[in-house]
């Protein structure tokens, strides 16, 4: 079974959106992080179902999976999928 592997951008975005969210309801935050974990884990079965960052405007080889306000940006690799960043939407993001 193919592997996911969080790059450290992934990981830090991921911390800020659970330490942004927790300030008001750390239950909240702790769903919301286990959610995007649950969601990402469908990347096993289903390598591609996000779709090509350049369709998003953001020039880098990459797929977008979106959930709720954020991008997940991932790249497929032979032996694993590597995630690259969690952001929100809003953000300006095209690097």
């Amino acid at each position: 079974m193919i592997l996911i592997k969080y790059d450290k951008n992934a990981i830090n975005d991921l911390d800020n959106i659970y330490l942004t969210i927790a300030k008001d309801k750390v239950s909240v935050a702790k769903k919301f992080v286990n959610d995007v974990d649950e969601y990402i884990l469908l990347l096993k079965t289903n390598p591609e179902m996000g779709i090509e960052c350049k369709n998003k405007g953001i020039e880098q080889e990459c797929r977008v999976l979106i959930y709720g306000n954020y991008m997940i940006l991932y790249k497929i690799h032979k032996n694993y999928i590597s995630i690259k960043r969690i952001i929100n939407t809003k953000q300006n993001y095209k690097g």
